[in-house]
């Protein structure tokens, strides 16, 4: 078991928890600043980013599509999300994940920046 955690330690941390997710990517007030909706469920995701919004983390094709709107609350982007955590979800809290890549994207835009 030590010589497990140790290796562990060792290699950055535990291994992450992969997996593709549809939903809809939006920023919001407070902490996490990005989150994703996962469609179907009640589910929100937070987006382990900088809390100054520069969206350096997120896959080109993302930053692409929604930087140019100008204010990030005023669209959301849709698509299939392959998400990353540390830690296992738990009921209650927001799972905080890294976006490896996304595909199907499409810009929704709000008028009053609310999805």
């Amino acid at each position: 078991m030590i010589a497990t955690l140790l290796a562990m330690a060792l290699a950055g941390g535990p291994p992450m928890l992969c997996r593709t997710v549809h939903g809809r990517l939006f920023a919001s007030n407070g902490n996490p600043a990005v989150r994703i909706w996962v469609v179907g469920t009640k589910r929100i995701l937070g987006i382990d980013a900088d809390e100054d919004l520069s969206l350096d983390q997120l896959p080109a094709n993302v930053r692409g599509l929604w930087l140019p709107t100008g204010n990030l609350f005023n669209a959301s982007v849709c698509g299939d999300f392959r998400v990353c955590a540390r830690k296992p979800q738990r009921p209650g809290a927001m799972q905080m994940v890294v976006i490896t890549r996304a595909s199907r994207l499409y810009l929704e835009r709000h008028p009053l920046g609310s999805p």
